[in-house]
């Protein structure tokens, strides 16, 4: 992983895999990325986002 670090907090980010998704109004299931352990902002990975949100989005879609 590489090291992010927050830009509020200047601390370490901790790699999580639990952020909470949703699009519309549907739960989707949870993805990974980065949260920052002092004030919780949360960061999708990029990888996770073209690889497996992308797809999601067009079969949500019905593209």
């Amino acid at each position: 992983m590489a090291d992010w670090k927050c830009s509020k907090c200047n601390v370490d980010m901790e790699e999580v895999f639990d952020i909470a998704l949703i699009y519309g109004e549907v739960d989707l299931p949870p993805g990974t990325g980065y949260r920052c352990p002092q004030c919780g902002t949360e960061y999708l990975d990029g990888e996770y986002v073209v690889n497996e949100l992308a797809s999601a989005e067009q079969m949500l879609e019905g593209k």
